[in-house]
């Protein structure tokens, strides 16, 4: 429990120094730019992401602290055999992390490396544009939820697709904003 309780302030403070590096280097860079409009300037994604960084890892150093109480009351109490179980599913945690890490890094290469031609499809009076951006993240959110166990394929198929088309939309169409 003691480790688990350390992992989750260490965490909190590791999130909550990130948040703070990227909310400071926003704003400064904010005030630095010509653009003084906040809704066309292009610092405004990475301040709204730095301050939910920042919240988030309030509320994860918060649990830790929950942790750290109820431990101290003793409501959790260690097995005697639980060190080795421990040993067994921090080695499989990391397992795990390596694989969503392995395949974060092949999506990013896909992307930047890979060209196929585009092809736009007109629906009425949105256009459609299919690239390798459609392709890479369908092929990776499909990768993503067969490992976290999702084995129901209308779900496997339906998801990543919706969720292509969606952001493709969004961006390219509705925000004109080029994807990869």
């Amino acid at each position: 429990m003691k480790n688990k309780v350390s992992s989750l302030i260490a965490e909190g403070i590791l999130f909550c120094g990130s948040g703070i590096l990227l909310l400071s280097y926003s704003l400064m860079s904010y005030a630095k730019s010509f653009n003084k409009a906040w809704s066309q300037s292009p610092y405004l994604f990475p301040t709204l992401v730095g301050a939910a960084l920042i919240g988030l890892s309030v509320w994860i150093m918060g649990q830790g602290v929950l942790e750290m109480k109820r431990a101290a009351a003793g409501t959790a109490q260690k097995a005697a055999g639980q060190p080795v179980q421990d040993t067994v599913k921090t080695r499989s945690k990391l397992l795990s992390v390596l694989v969503v890490l392995i395949l974060c890094v092949l999506y990013y290469l896909v992307l930047g490396e890979v060209s196929i031609p585009r092809v736009t499809i007109g629906i009425l009076s949105f256009s459609i544009t299919i690239s390798i951006f459609e392709v890479a993240t369908v092929v990776f959110l499909i990768a993503m939820m067969a490992f976290m166990g999702v084995r129901k394929v209308s779900v496997l198929i339906l998801v990543p697709v919706c969720t292509s088309l969606f952001l493709s939309i969004a961006f390219r169409t509705c925000l004109h904003v080029m994807l990869p």
